[in-house]
């Protein structure tokens, strides 16, 4: 199955090209075969303003620091936040069809619940359910040797992002956010959306986690897959993009999957959510309740202090290299990032969202704070 899955990303590598999103031409047959979804139902949402309790339901956490201190945090959805988050969930899907229904299964909700619910407490809230490629889907149509088909999904995607700005947005400012599949659509929604379009004057920032193909030029901010939107290199800075993969530290020799530079003068993309502005930056990681930890504990810790980041540049590319830093609990993390990371072509790639998670709505607040100043 490993094998399987490092073919597949392989080809999501190349489908992205040197200079855009990764997608291939859907073949007309498969495009016409699903009919449109109706966005305007909120049946076809999994989490929106007025309906967010599948995405919100048992996000509280506890905050534990290097010295183990432990400090209870309490979820809170934002009243009346100012702008809006779009969050297009990963590959997730255990139907056995090529392409997921509209059912909001199990994995759908912790999935969206544990990678955005706490957005909630930022901005509104829109996650919309989509026909996505499954597992299943790819891998049977990697063994036929058959070009990876994301038009569907993608219509899906965009005929919500339609639906939201013509009838949700009402000139608000919108966060972007996306995991592997989902940062994938959404790179092609930006691309042929929003960069350079009349949209892009809403975008407060994009958050591409996971993401197998965003290149700049070398040593610029700005062009390559987006020739309007740059990538992010301040706090508070608005209308840009945060991409990245995450490699553990020292196991970034592999022959990795993500954050490859094609060549031609183009490399790939990476932005810390913990640092901007280039360097190292601590992390704020939301994870699971550990099996040692008492019952009566809420689902869910905060990192804080434990665990950094900072962008690598290589001979392959650019990618998020994490490193546990000394503390009481770091053989714990230690093992258990090793434990996720079988696949080391994979690295950290199921932690993408989750590592920085804390960092990402810093960045949100300061965001926020520029975008109402201005």
């Amino acid at each position: 199955m490993l094998r399987h899955l490092r073919y597949v990303m392989a080809m999501l590598v190349a489908a992205g090209g040197a200079g855009g999103a990764a997608q291939a031409a859907p073949p007309p047959a498969a495009a016409a075969a699903s009919a449109a979804i109706d966005y305007a139902q909120p049946a076809s949402w999994l989490c929106r303003p007025g309906q967010e309790q599948a995405c919100t339901t048992d996000l509280d956490a506890l905050v534990i620091d290097a010295q183990g201190t432990r400090t209870p945090q309490k979820f809170v959805s934002a009243a009346q936040p100012p702008i809006d988050c779009f969050y297009v969930y990963p590959t997730v899907s255990l139907e056995q069809t090529p392409y997921a229904d509209m059912t909001p299964s199990a994995e759908v909700v912790s999935t969206a619940r544990a990678q955005a619910g706490r957005l909630a407490s930022r901005c509104r809230l829109f996650v919309p359910l989509y026909r996505q490629m499954t597992l299943a889907g790819l891998v049977q149509d990697m063994a036929a040797h058959k070009t990876l088909d994301f038009g569907p999904p993608y219509a899906d995607v965009a005929a919500a992002w339609a639906q939201y700005l013509a009838h949700d947005n009402h000139g608000r400012g919108v966060v972007l956010i996306g995991h592997s599949q989902g940062t994938i659509l959404l790179q092609r929604l930006i691309a042929e959306q929003i960069d350079g379009k009349p949209a892009q004057a809403h975008l407060v920032a994009a958050f591409l986690a996971g993401d197998p193909a965003l290149v700049v030029p070398q040593g610029a901010k700005l062009g390559g897959t987006f020739q309007h939107i740059p990538l992010c290199d301040a706090a508070g800075q608005t209308g840009c993009v945060y991409a990245w993969g995450s490699y553990l530290a020292g196991a970034t020799d592999v022959a990795r999957v993500f954050g490859h530079s094609p060549g031609g003068g183009l490399v790939a993309g990476c932005v810390d959510p913990a640092a901007p502005a280039g360097g190292k930056g601590l992390l704020k990681a939301y994870l699971p309740r550990p099996s040692i930890a008492p019952a009566s504990d809420p689902s869910w810790i905060e990192a804080v202090g434990q665990i950094s980041a900072n962008c690598l540049a290589d001979a392959q590319g650019d990618v998020l290299a994490i490193t546990v830093e000394p503390s009481r609990f770091a053989d714990l993390l230690t093992t258990s990032f090793s434990r996720g990371g079988r696949d080391p072509t994979w690295g950290l790639h199921r932690l993408d969202l989750a590592l920085p998670q804390g960092n990402i709505l810093d960045d949100i607040d300061a965001e926020t704070a520029s975008w109402v100043r201005r």
